[in-house]
């Protein structure tokens, strides 16, 4: 589906949901794949479970970030793979168009943050920013087109 396809959905309405996919992943406490959807919801072969959370997607400079998530026992593996995974999962979320086939709109991949859960088996996820732009020389490969006086 092309950007102006999108476009033409979103614009003039039409049977179609805009849910979002998150995915945490770490190399030994597993994945988990969720969907804020009544239904099951399969993309790109994986199928992400039922489940109710609040995402708010960071602004454009990367701050402000947020996942509220219920973790009670039996609705999902949240609260456990928190509890086993280092800091080294990641989590990533795909804005979908969902009418015969998902479509991703946006995609965020969020790998730093802080995890908090309350007393009611509730987990909201602070999401930071990406600093590398705060760095001294910028994270990228230095060529002859943007660094020619030592090329």
């Amino acid at each position: 589906m092309t950007d102006e396809q999108i476009f033409e959905r979103l614009f003039n309405g039409g049977n179609f949901s805009l849910p979002y996919l998150i995915k945490f992943e770490h190399s030994d406490a597993g994945t988990i794949r969720l969907v804020n959807n009544n239904e099951d919801v399969t993309f790109n072969n994986e199928v992400y479970k039922a489940s109710t959370f609040d995402y708010t997607p960071p602004s454009s400079d990367g701050t402000g970030g947020s996942l509220k998530i219920s973790s009670l026992p039996g609705e999902n593996e949240l609260f456990e793979f928190v509890e086993n995974a280092d800091d080294n999962y990641t989590l990533l979320v795909v804005g979908l168009l969902v009418e015969n086939t998902p479509q991703a709109i946006r995609v965020y991949k969020h790998f730093h943050g802080v995890a908090t859960v309350d007393e009611k088996g509730n987990i909201e996820f602070s999401l930071d920013s990406d600093d590398r732009l705060e760095m001294t020389f910028p994270p990228y490969v230095f060529d002859t087109d943007n660094n020619r006086g030592n090329a």
